[in-house]
C-alpha cells in the first residue's frame, strides 16, 4: 500500500494523517543578468563587428562585409592597402601570389573529392520491398573501369598542376627575399 492510500485510510478511519515533507532539487542557481553561452564566442569570430579593426569606422557597407570575410578590415583599409601596393610597385606579384594560392586551394579540393569518391566504391542501394516481413532488395552500381581509368588520369594531371604551381609559388618567394 502506497503512502497516498494510506492517508486515505487513515482519513476515513479518523485516525490523524502522517505529515510528510517532500524535497526536490533545484539545480545550480544562475546569476541573473547576461548569460554567456558556449556559442557566444564562436558566433562572435564569424560576425562582423561594427567597427573596423585597423581603422575604428563603422563597418555598415556591403562591400565592407565582403571585405571583413576576406581580409578582416574595412573596405576603406583595403583600399588603402592596395594602393600603398600600388606605389610601392608591388601590387601585380602580390595580385599574381593572390590568384596563385587560390588556384592552389582548387586543385587540393578537386584532388581530394576525387580520392574521396574512388575510396566511396561501388554504390549499394537498400529498397524495402515488404516491411512486414523485413525483406529488402539491394542493388550495387559498380564504376565502370573506364571511368575510374578517366579519374587515375585527372589525379595525375592534377598533380602535376598542383606541382607547377608550387614551383611558380617558390619562385615568387625566391624573389621577394
Amino acid at each position: 500500500m502506497n503512502s497516498e492510500d494510506r492517508a486515505l485510510k487513515n482519513i476515513l478511519q479518523g485516525k490523524p494523517v502522517e505529515k510528510v515533507a517532500w524535497v526536490g532539487y533545484e539545480g545550480k542557481k544562475q546569476k541573473p543578468g547576461d548569460q554567456k553561452s558556449r556559442l557566444t564566442d564562436i558566433m562572435a569570430e564569424a560576425r562582423m563587428p561594427w567597427f573596423c579593426p585597423k581603422c575604428d569606422k563603422v563597418m555598415k557597407k556591403k562591400l565592407d562585409n565582403k571585405m571583413w570575410t576576406l581580409f578582416g578590415h574595412c573596405f576603406d583599409c583595403q583600399v588603402d592597402f592596395e594602393h600603398d601596393l600600388r606605389t610601392t610597385g608591388k601590387f601585380e606579384e602580390w595580385q599574381s601570389s593572390k590568384v596563385l594560392r587560390n588556384k592552389k586551394s582548387i586543385i587540393l579540393e578537386q584532388i581530394q573529392s576525387i580520392e574521396n569518391w574512388q575510396q566511396q566504391g561501388d554504390l549499394k542501394v537498400v529498397e524495402p520491398v515488404n516491411p512486414e516481413s523485413g525483406a529488402v532488395h539491394i542493388e550495387t552500381y559498380e564504376v565502370d573501369p573506364a571511368t575510374k581509368k578517366l579519374a587515375e588520369q585527372a589525379l595525375i594531371d592534377l598533380n602535376n598542376a598542383l606541382q607547377s604551381i608550387n614551383d611558380t609559388i617558390e619562385k615568387f618567394d625566391g624573389q621577394r627575399k
